[in-house]
Order: C-alpha cells, then sequence, then structure tokens
C-alpha cells in the first residue's frame, strides 16, 4: 500500500472539516477526486457545505489547487444552504464527468425534510407563511401573476434577504433537492446544476440523495450505454422509514427514472413501500455491473444481523430480486465502497468499508471472485478510525481510495492498493 496522503484539509481548502469522499478515473487516466468541504462544523445538513474537486494527472501522487464546483452561502450553521455528499460517474462516451448531490435550504436535514418535489411546473417553490410563490424566469410570481421582486441564480432578493438561507420572509420549500452538475474538461469547471426533482421524486417523498460515492455506466448486455446513480429516500420525518433504489438515464443524462426499491419481507407493502421499520431500512449503496450487464447492488442497513446486503438486477436497475446478507461483510450501519473490475483475466468484485459491527473502525478492503458473493481476500487500510471511501480501479493491478480515517472529519486522504498484496 502506498504512504497514504491528504487530499482535502483545512490546509489545501477553506474550511476545516472535510467528508464523504467521490473518485472518478477519467478517459486520459487523470483521477478526479471530490467531498464535502463543510463550514461551520463537521456534521451534516443544517450546514454550509460546498463541492469541492482536485485533479492528478500522475496516479495520485501530485494534485491541483482545490476547485469549488458547487458553492452554497450562509453565515452560519442554521441560515446556510448545503450541497451534500456527492456520487460521481464518468461517461467515456462523452468525456463528461457527472456528479449527484443533495441540496436542501438553511434549517433542513435528513430529519425534517417536507415531502414533495420543491419545485412546480419544473421552477423552485418559494413559501411566505402561507402563501406559495414560484420562480419564474427570475422573479417571484403568485398565481402566475408577476411580483416585481427579483431573484437571482443564488436566491438573492430584490427586496432584500435570500429564499435558501432564511434571511428573508420568502423561503424556498423545505426539503432536499436532488441536484446535478457535470464537467466536460477532466473536472477543472463544472455546469450550473440542474433538479432532478421533478422526473424522480414522488409526491410521498421527504429526503432524498446520492448513495454516495460512485455511480456507474453499464458496458455489456441489454442495457448497455445506460448510466446508474444508487440514491436513497426518506417517506417521512419521524420515523424517516428510509430505502434506497437508483435513477438512470438512457440518453446520457438529458433525463433520468426512478428504479424500484428491492422488495424486503416485513415492510408493508412489500411493493412501494409506506411503512418501513426501523431494522429494515436500507440507505446508502454502491452498484457495481457483473459480466453480461447484471447489476449488484451492495446496501448499508439497519439490520441486527450488521452485514451487508446484496440484490441483483437483470433489467438495467429498474427491479431487484430479493436481496441477500453478505457474511463476508460486517458494518457498524456506515456507507460501503464497491467497484467491480477484471485483473488477469477473472472478473472481481472489491468492497471497502469499516469492517466492524460497533464501531466505525477497520478500514478493510475485501476481494471476491463469485460475483459478490463471497469475500475471501481482504487487506487492511487501517485498524482505527475509518468511515466512508469511494475506489477506482487504475489497472495493472492497482485500486486507487479515497477515504475518511477519522471521526471528527479533518482531512480525506489517498492511497493505492495493489491486488498482489490482497490476494496472496
Amino acid at each position: 500500500m502506498r504512504t497514504p496522503i491528504k487530499v482535502f484539509s483545512k490546509e489545501t481548502g477553506n474550511a476545516n472539516n472535510y467528508r464523504i469522499p467521490s473518485l472518478v478515473m477519467t478517459g486520459d487516466g487523470s483521477l478526479v477526486a471530490s467531498c464535502d468541504e463543510r463550514f461551520y462544523t463537521g456534521a451534516d445538513n443544517p450546514n454550509r457545505i460546498d463541492k469541492v474537486v482536485r485533479i492528478s494527472n500522475d496516479g495520485g501522487l501530485t494534485w491541483s489547487k482545490q476547485i469549488t464546483a458547487v458553492a452554497t452561502i450562509g453565515e452560519d450553521k442554521q441560515h446556510s444552504s448545503a450541497a451534500i455528499d456527492p456520487a460521481t460517474l464518468y461517461d467515456d462516451a462523452t468525456n463528461t464527468i457527472f456528479m449527484l448531490y443533495s441540496f436542501t435550504p438553511a434549517g433542513i436535514g435528513i430529519l425534517n425534510c417536507n415531502a414533495g418535489s420543491g419545485l412546480i411546473n419544473g421552477n423552485q417553490r418559494v413559501q411566505k407563511g402561507l402563501c406559495n410563490y414560484v420562480v419564474v424566469n427570475g422573479e417571484l410570481t403568485r398565481n402566475g401573476n408577476p411580483t416585481g421582486i427579483k431573484v437571482d441564480e443564488s436566491g438573492n432578493l430584490s427586496c432584500g434577504g435570500n429564499i435558501f438561507t432564511r434571511t428573508s420572509k420568502y423561503v424556498a420549500y423545505g426539503t432536499s433537492y436532488l441536484m446535478l452538475t457535470k464537467s466536460t474538461d477532466g473536472g477543472f469547471s463544472w455546469s450550473k446544476p440542474i433538479c432532478l426533482d421533478h422526473m424522480v421524486k414522488s409526491k410521498r417523498m421527504h429526503f432524498i440523495g446520492s448513495g454516495p460515492a460512485n455511480g456507474i455506466k453499464i458496458k455489456d448486455g441489454k442495457y448497455a450505454g445506460r448510466l446508474v446513480f444508487p440514491i436513497y429516500y426518506g417517506l417521512g420525518k419521524m420515523p424517516m422509514s428510509l430505502t434506497c433504489a437508483v435513477i438512470y438515464s438512457d440518453d446520457g443524462g438529458n433525463t433520468w427514472n426512478m428504479g424500484a426499491t428491492p422488495e424486503i419481507d416485513g415492510r408493508f407493502p412489500k411493493k412501494n413501500p409506506w411503512i418501513i421499520p426501523d431494522p429494515l431500512m436500507t440507505t446508502e449503496s454502491q452498484v457495481v455491473e457483473l459480466p453480461g450487464g447484471t447489476l449488484a447492488v451492495f446496501m448499508r442497513n439497519h439490520n441486527k444481523k450488521r452485514r451487508i446486503l446484496r440484490a441483483i438486477s437483470t433489467n438495467g436497475g429498474a427491479s431487484w430480486q430479493k436481496p441477500e446478507f453478505i457474511d463476508d461483510l460486517p458494518h457498524c450501519i456506515c456507507q460501503i465502497t464497491a467497484i467491480g473490475f477484471e485483473y488477469e483475466g477473472k472478473f472481481m468484485v472489491a468492497c471497502i468499508n469499516a469492517s466492524d459491527t460497533k464501531k466505525r473502525v477497520n478500514g478493510v478492503l475485501k476481494v471476491s471472485l463469485d460475483e459478490g458473493k463471497t469475500f475471501p481476500y481482504s487487506y487492511t487500510i487501517t485498524e482505527g478510525e475509518f468511515v466512508y471511501s469511494s475506489a477506482v480501479y487504475m489497472g495493472n493491478g492497482d485500486i486507487a481510495v479515497l477515504y475518511e480515517d477519522c471521526t471528527q472529519h479533518e482531512d480525506i486522504k489517498f492511497t493505492v492498493i495493489n491486488l498482489k498484496d490482497v490476494i496472496k
């Protein structure tokens, strides 16, 4: 294992806390790392959270200066918007990096998202007390009538204050927005984010967010070319009733559809459930393409077994077979990374997580030769604290890993592990 180096920290960026690593490799072999830059605390939203990026053209030995891909605004924890939890995907056909994340206005987090989309006919919904307004062409409107109040792209109002920071009597609808931005120049610049809520978020969903870490592009089979991002969503506040699924695009990322959540015994009803008891919740997940275009999803869950769940899809993520626990993948209710690749003529699945049933410790990379059913090979990255991670297979037996090894969330590290050190 290569000596780990810090890629994100207060020495390289603008804040004291960094979380949720995401790593992709582009067509020319460049590595593009992204994460949350968290300003007022290391905690989740409510908080000011930007999306930041660094790029390496030499296999992770050196990295570019930090780039802000998505900027948020706010002067303190409760009066800031947040762009949280990146997942990235590289499309080689268009040389495009897609970044998926969840956006929330000030004061909103996973525990208090309102139900439904924050959009009306694709436009931002704004509330003043019990009255609804819509931002149309940069102006607040009510019942289709212009108010004369202008709203810029950052949410600033011509009458003062901002709709996203709770500094005005006009406030953006208090929910989470699934957002997508993209880069066509290797991560150096990023497009204006677009909201996908009107495509994928139903009226009964409260929270919605990315996997996080990575999405994939299907290479083989009937659904070759499909872009797939893992997501999860909530069907309430308290209890949250969380479950996972994927969104997918068959037109290069222009439009997106929501797949079905894996069916789990004990939920009601089993299909499209409304009631999900806490032990039956599934949340952050990662998707791997198996040979022939079949997909496998590896799911964080709240079951007392403390094992990662795995399910199979033969229709590109539109639906899933019955999930099964993987005995070789213990976890402490924390995110898992999963990637698939071919090495020396054999297809392999590699998973990385905090391999402990109680604490976020013992970061381990495990390798499967049977499409993720068992993981007989393992390599310890660190025996100490370990939280979220992301990985890519660079070829020549090298797996690049971007990871958190501190629950204080002060930095994100990078290393490279060669499979010869794992498979002995």
